[in-house]
């Protein structure tokens, strides 16, 4: 999946692919967040990831609009170490119901889309807008944390469905 060229081919990519996400879920009902789907996940739990990474390049993209310098991926937490991180994220959220994940996903794409209206294009396209984004622009965080989560999800979420 290309990294989009341009704000309109970002916005459209995010909205398109949690859009089929979103009908896929809606279509399954609510039952399926108990699913297994990816390795010991629930689609709830995929989704509470899903969750976090989309909030947080948006907490990172506002701490560097604040001249800050966010820690990334998470305090405690390298790069390296995702994995672990993803599962600490489910062992958080293993309370939350399945209702409450799926509006902190969609309070967090329109989050994502309203960054996104607010950021100029050099800062959004240009690599070096903000430091702590490396040698990456933010469109490329923001796809690969956004629309690249969503479509793997729908994969996910369509092997649990033919599994159950």
């Amino acid at each position: 999946m290309p990294i989009p060229k341009s704000r309109d081919e970002l916005t459209d990519s995010i909205q398109s692919s949690y859009g089929k996400l979103r009908d896929e879920l809606d279509a399954a009902g609510p039952g399926i967040g108990g699913y297994s789907c990816v390795d010991d996940w629930t689609v709830k739990d995929l989704l509470a990831v899903r969750a976090w990474w989309t909030t947080a390049v948006v907490d990172w993209i506002e701490a560097g609009r604040r001249g800050e310098f966010p820690v990334t991926p998470a305090d405690g937490y390298r790069w390296s170490e995702t994995p672990r991180l993803n599962n600490d994220i489910v062992k958080r959220c293993r309370r939350e119901s399945f209702r409450s994940v799926r509006k902190r996903l969609e309070s967090g794409v329109e989050r994502a889309l309203a960054a996104i209206d607010s950021i100029d294009d050099r800062e959004l396209m240009s690599v070096g807008a903000f430091d702590w984004a490396g040698k990456y622009p933010l469109s490329r965080w923001l796809s690969i944390n956004t629309t690249r989560q969503y479509t793997t999800a729908r994969t996910h979420l369509r092997r649990a469905l033919r599994t159950a």
